[in-house]
């Protein structure tokens, strides 16, 4: 399946049509993801069970969370300065070979507009071995 680039009738090249999918990582990673001025840093243990999320806004320390199979949802509302969020990062822990997920939903701003955005979908996911 594609989409055109353009709506010009005489314009007919189209981009196929990607399912945009997160990195499957190593237990014992850390990695981050951008999202406007929000940055979300993700830690996970080396068992895979342990998922430490720091929060930043614009550069800022807004959050920090550990998600456990105990306390599996971080909801948050933040503030620094103009910029904003809310919403949750949440985990899904799974044995192999189904994987585990770090999940967002939140709503952010962008400074440059002042204009907020959703997002909702995986950030990152990994195997648990027993």
């Amino acid at each position: 399946m594609a989409f055109p680039i353009a709506t010009f009738a005489q314009d007919l090249t189209t981009v196929p049509l990607q399912e945009i999918t997160p990195p499957i990582v190593e237990c014992g990673t850390s990695g981050e993801r951008y999202f406007g001025d929000l940055a979300i840093e993700y830690s996970i243990d080396s068992k895979g069970t342990v998922v430490v999320c720091t929060l930043y806004l614009a550069t800022v320390l807004v959050g920090i969370h550990s998600l456990t199979a105990t306390d599996p949802i971080y909801q948050f509302d933040l503030k620094s300065g103009e910029s904003t969020t809310s919403g949750s990062l949440s985990i899904f822990l799974n044995f192999s070979p189904s994987i585990s997920t770090l999940k967002a939903d939140l709503t952010y701003t962008a400074k440059a507009n002042n204009t907020s955005f959703p997002f909702k979908g995986d950030l990152v996911g990994w195997y648990v071995y027993e």
